[in-house]
């Protein structure tokens, strides 16, 4: 009796391990935003935005095929009472891999040229603050899908695979910081003024 639960344990124990080492097999790609907590700010009415990096140390190529910002159960589209997402991202073709393939892709927001993980347009009637996530799906290949010999049937791992981290959108006065030269001015014109009234007095 005693042998048969040995026995028992030990090919549980084996079939753990062998699960185990199938899930951890290969490293997968990791999503970081920009601002690293996800929390960005704007004027109702205004188009904010995200920045990002992706990074896939593992030894298949992924690439992006979209992004979104979801608010509790992630559905396709995501959508929210408070604005407006757009994709920036997906549409790009980025791919990230083994060399010849840059592992890590980093892009700052920017709304003039699309470029960043996405924008989010703030509702001239929104007040408060949104929390979500930036949903990034991804798919898997097991060949540089630019390469010649690329089949996208027999080399593709995995579709529809996703990463998601933490974001906010939190409507509020966007402060300016003055320019120097702007500082410079201002100091120059308060001199002006004082050097006035002594000449008069």
């Amino acid at each position: 009796m005693k042998t048969r639960m040995s026995i028992s344990i030990g090919i549980v124990a084996i079939c753990i391990l062998t699960l185990c080492t199938v899930v951890s097999a290969d490293t997968l790609p990791t999503l970081t935003l920009d601002p690293l907590n996800g929390a960005i700010t704007g004027s109702a009415n205004s188009t904010v935005g995200w920045g990002f990096m992706i990074t896939n140390l593992g030894s298949n190529w992924a690439v992006v095929t979209s992004t979104d910002f979801c608010v509790g159960v992630i559905t396709s589209p995501c959508s929210n009472s408070f604005g407006t997402y757009t994709d920036f991202a997906g549409p790009q073709f980025i791919l990230v891999g083994p060399s010849p393939e840059n592992s890590t892709f980093t892009q700052a927001f920017d709304n003039a040229t699309q470029q960043g993980i996405g924008s989010f347009f703030i509702n001239p009637s929104s007040v408060g603050t949104v929390f979500g996530q930036i949903v990034l799906t991804y798919d898997l290949f097991s060949l540089d899908p630019l390469s010649e010999n690329f089949d996208p049937i027999a080399d593709t791992e995995s579709v529809g695979n996703y990463l998601m981290k933490d974001a906010s959108v939190t409507v509020g006065t966007v402060t300016a910081t003055p320019e120097p030269a702007s500082l410079l001015l201002l100091a120059f014109g308060v001199a002006l003024v004082l050097i006035a009234r002594r000449s008069w007095s």
